[in-house]
């Protein structure tokens, strides 16, 4: 493989993508063994005004929160000795009901909690979330199924924040941001300039297009720092994240986490099965966090079995491909100024497909 670079092909697909309408613009980083290489295109507003996009704008996360913050918080805490899998959940908070659901329940999304809260575009308080998420009951039979759930991962970043006895922002930042120089990294950002906006609300909480503030409706009522969305990231420190996982945990000099805890990123916990089939093809499979899936993927058709991925609703994804040796991910705001627009969906593969034939481990050896 020549040194690595944007090809003219890649470009070209992207730029198609804006023209088409499929997101505003689109920030993207490539991690492999030869270095790394990141790029922008298009813009990251168009309302009210147009205004370019760089590399160094700030994107909403939304749920990819849950894997490169709480999810890599969690395992932290795991390997210093400070919880287990199999512990209940009422463990660390007193006012989750009920026993039987543990750690690795929710971090599975396999709890049986239901995914979302109703109307939560009307929640008009913390209290009042922090309420519907303690009443919360079982809708299905835990590790039965796998449906994913918001509200799991919200209980996870109050697990976090009882063992550590600071906010799930101070803690990450502290433990994996600073550690990693992920610089732009964080929950409620101050520089709300460099922030692409994502949706315009007009609603009783909200009136107008939201910008450096969190676009998911229960993280902003929870005050912008919440265990399932609410972090705020550029493609540039993401990379630093992508190498640290390829590299099996070290991140430069310092072993940043354990090739252990990297290990389980990549193990599958659960798996959904189509049974209707003679041979059995996994539908969706979870490791902690992250999904290790091959079928129908974010990542594109030529990511290996040793992949993990994770979206974002804002039109953000992460993917780690430690079989070719490559990671990405591609930030935009493609529900900016409307989530009605799901044309970035077929470009994410397709994306995903180029990189992965001309950047990762045997691509092809033209540009």
């Amino acid at each position: 493989m020549a040194d690595l670079k944007i090809t003219s092909r890649l470009s070209e697909l992207i730029e198609q993508g804006i023209s088409e309408g499929a997101f505003p613009g689109l920030n993207l980083v490539i991690v492999n063994d030869m270095g790394r290489v990141t790029a922008s295109y298009g813009k990251k507003a168009l309302f009210p005004k147009f205004e370019g996009n760089s590399v160094d704008t700030i994107y909403d996360m939304a749920s990819v929160s849950k894997v490169v913050s709480t999810t890599t918080a969690i395992l932290l805490l795991l390997e210093e000795g400070y919880l287990r899998l199999y512990d209940s959940v009422s463990k660390y908070l007193p006012l989750f009901r009920h026993k039987d659901i543990c750690v690795i329940d929710l971090i599975t999304h396999t709890s049986g909690l239901q995914s979302d809260l109703p109307k939560a575009a009307s929640i008009k308080s913390r209290k009042d979330a922090l309420e519907m998420i303690y009443n919360c009951d079982p809708v299905y039979e835990k590790g039965s199924k796998i449906v994913y759930s918001d509200v799991g991962f919200i209980l996870l970043g109050f697990i976090i924040e009882s063992i550590a006895k600071t906010g799930l922002d101070v803690f990450t930042k502290s433990k994996i941001f600073l550690p990693l120089e992920m610089k732009d990294t964080g929950y409620n950002p101050e520089d709300k300039i460099r922030c692409a906006p994502t949706e315009e609300r007009r609603d009783t909480i909200f009136d107008g297009i939201v910008r450096g503030h969190v676009h998911d409706e229960k993280a902003y009522i929870l005050g912008g720092v919440a265990g399932h969305a609410g972090l705020f990231s550029t493609v540039s420190d993401l990379g630093n994240f992508i190498k640290m996982v390829l590299d099996e945990g070290k991140y430069k000099n310092n072993q940043f986490m354990s090739k252990a805890c990297i290990n389980m990123l990549f193990r599958p916990r659960m798996a959904v099965f189509e049974t209707n089939k003679i041979d059995e093809i996994p539908l969706q499979r979870r490791s902690v966090g992250w999904i290790c899936d091959e079928n129908n993927s974010n990542g594109g058709d030529f990511i290996s079995p040793l992949t993990i991925t994770h979206t974002g609703f804002t039109g953000t994804n992460i993917v780690i491909d430690k079989g070719n040796r490559i990671g990405f991910s591609l930030l935009s705001n493609r529900v900016h100024p409307t989530r009605d627009n799901l044309k970035h969906m077929s470009y994410r593969s397709k994306i995903g497909n180029y990189i992965i034939s001309h950047y990762g481990l045997g691509a092809k050896n033209d540009i």
